[in-house]
C-alpha cells in the first residue's frame, strides 16, 4: 500500500513536470513513465489517461477555488435581495455593500491564486486540447449567472423575463471582464502583493461600471 502510494506521487510530480513544460497537447505519457521509473502498465493501474491524470493534478484547486466563488456569491446575493427589498436607492445600495467587502472577497482570490501558482499557471496556459481549456468561458458563465441575479435585483426587476436585449448584452461583457481582470493578474503580476495592489484600480473600476450600469438613466 505505501509503495502504491508513492508510485502514484511519482507519478504525478513527473506529470507535472512534463505538463508544465510541454503542455497538454505535447506531453508524452512515456515520458512520464520513465522519469517516475515504472512502467506505462503501473500509470494506467492508477489513471485512466492522459486527461484523467491532468484532472488529477488540479482538480483540488479547482474545487477550492469554486468554493471561495460559490461561497461569496451566495452571501452577496443574500445581501443583495434582502437591501434591494427595502427600496434602497442604487447609491445607498451601493454603500450598504461597501468597496471593502468587495476589495477582502478580491484579496482571498488572489492570494489562492498565487499560493496555487503552479496549478493555475498550468489551467490557463498548458490546458489546451484537455476538457480544461475552457475553464476561462465556464468560469465566466458561472459569473454572469450569479451577475443576471444580482442585476434583476437591483434593477428592480420581477423576474429574468424583464431583461432587455441591451441588459443581456453588458452583462455578459461584464462577466468576462471580471474573469479576464483575475487572469491577468494571475499571468501579469509577479507575486500575490504586486496582484493585492493591481487589483484595487481594477476592482474600483468594476464596481463603479456596476453600479454606473445599473444607474443609467440614457
Amino acid at each position: 500500500m505505501e509503495n502504491e502510494k508513492e508510485t502514484k506521487k511519482k507519478l504525478l510530480e513527473c506529470a507535472m513536470k512534463e505538463f508544465s513544460e510541454k503542455g497538454y497537447m505535447k506531453a508524452s505519457l512515456r515520458n512520464i513513465c520513465k522519469e517516475a521509473g515504472v512502467t506505462t502498465g503501473a500509470l494506467y493501474f492508477f489513471f485512466k489517461d492522459k486527461e484523467d491524470l491532468f484532472g488529477n493534478l488540479v482538480a483540488e484547486t479547482l474545487y477550492g477555488l469554486d468554493t471561495i466563488i460559490e461561497n461569496h456569491f451566495i452571501e452577496e446575493t443574500t445581501a443583495t435581495k434582502a437591501l434591494a427589498g427595502g427600496d434602497m436607492s442604487v447609491a445607498a445600495l451601493a454603500a450598504a455593500q461597501g468597496f471593502d467587502d468587495d476589495m477582502e472577497i478580491a484579496r482571498g482570490v488572489i492570494r489562492y491564486l498565487f499560493k496555487h501558482k503552479e496549478i493555475i499557471d498550468l489551467l490557463l496556459t498548458k490546458s489546451q486540447g484537455s476538457c480544461y481549456e475552457n475553464l476561462p468561458d465556464q468560469m465566466v458563465s458561472k459569473v454572469e449567472e450569479h451577475y443576471t441575479s444580482m442585476y434583476v435585483a437591483m434593477k428592480g426587476y420581477k423576474s429574468k423575463r424583464k431583461l432587455t436585449k441591451e441588459d443581456k448584452f453588458i452583462i455578459h461583457w461584464m462577466s468576462h471582464d471580471q474573469i479576464d481582470i483575475f487572469i491577468h493578474i494571475a499571468t501579469h503580476c509577479k507575486n500575490v502583493n504586486e496582484g493585492e495592489k493591481q487589483m484595487k484600480n481594477m476592482m474600483a473600476y468594476m464596481i463603479g461600471g456596476w453600479y454606473g450600469v445599473i444607474n443609467n438613466k440614457y
